[in-house]
């Protein structure tokens, strides 16, 4: 009864109170970029910032090694302080508007332009099959951390094999978008997820993404469209899933007396919005004492 009771308002108190720590990335040791064929690129926007630092360190890292260049991707403009913070924790690295690219995108495929234009989630799809076009690309949301180092990640990276995170359950789909995809002949992938994405040159139809897309029409009708296109456009890659019990999509420790997933042995988890206040709670400071350890 007194779980009953409480639950709904601890929740909501977790989600809602400000923690501090999203803005102390600075703590962290500095990773200074590295030069290389490939590019790890971290969308975020303004009111993100924080986030995408420590999404980035967490797994910069482990990249460095590999031949990633290191980018920030902003929807929106950052002030001259937090590029100059940006800079400090990561010397070199490459920050742009996703504007910058997209326009581009939009000039040449005119068709994409309502989708990339009318749907929030528009610029990640446009931002992703601009760049790689360009070079092979391993894309990540503000909201993955990488814990242990990625080696199922960098196997896939080293054979030129697109891969992605899997959901835990079910993945979530724009149905719309599935049924054209059927129409043309092409299936989705089960619990696919576009937080975290390999992606090699070329690996992305430009054409499927067109004939996916030509319909779509504002107003939104699901924030799961950009997804399912990804969806569809990874199963023509032939995308392969990431493990999923080192690769987590989990509502685990969504309330306060539930379990949470061992950091300890898990490579990454993206923090989907029933759950980001862990990445603040528990995520985040297990960073900190890596970065510490990594530190000395």
């Amino acid at each position: 009864m007194l779980r009953k009771i409480f639950t709904k308002p601890v929740w909501w108190w977790e989600r809602k109170r400000k923690y501090p720590i999203r803005f102390r990335y600075l703590a962290l040791p500095p990773l200074s970029v590295e030069r290389g064929p490939r590019r790890f690129v971290v969308l975020t926007t303004p009111a993100t910032l924080g986030d995408a630092m420590w999404t980035t360190w967490s797994w910069y890292r482990y990249l460095r090694p590999h031949g990633f260049e290191l980018e920030l991707a902003v929807d929106g403009q950052l002030s001259e302080s937090e590029k100059v913070a940006a800079g400090q924790l990561f010397p070199g690295i490459s920050i742009y508007e996703v504007e910058t690219v997209i326009s581009p995108l939009r000039e040449t495929l005119p068709a994409l332009q309502p989708f990339l234009r009318g749907h929030p989630l528009g610029k990640k799809l446009g931002l992703v099959i601009a760049l790689s076009q360009k070079g092979p690309v391993l894309y990540s949301d503000s909201d993955v951390l990488a814990f242990n180092r990625p080696h199922e990640l960098l196997s896939h990276v080293e054979k030129s094999v697109p891969c992605y995170i899997p959901e835990e359950y079910e993945g979530c789909y724009d149905l719309k978008i599935v049924g054209r995809a059927k129409a043309l002949g092409f299936e989705c992938i089960p619990k696919f997820n576009s937080g975290l994405l390999y992606v090699p040159q070329g690996a992305l139809s430009i054409d499927l993404a067109i004939g996916l897309l030509a319909p779509w029409r504002p107003p939104v009708q699901s924030w799961f469209s950009e997804q399912t296109v990804f969806n569809v456009l990874m199963a023509n890659a032939k995308a392969q899933p990431l493990p999923s019990e080192r690769y987590v999509v989990s509502v685990c420790r969504q309330f306060y007396w539930e379990r949470d997933v061992d950091y300890e042995t898990i490579a990454a988890r993206h923090f989907t919005t029933p759950v980001r206040h862990v990445m603040y709670r528990k995520g985040m400071p297990t960073i900190l004492r890596q970065g510490n350890i990594h530190a000395i």
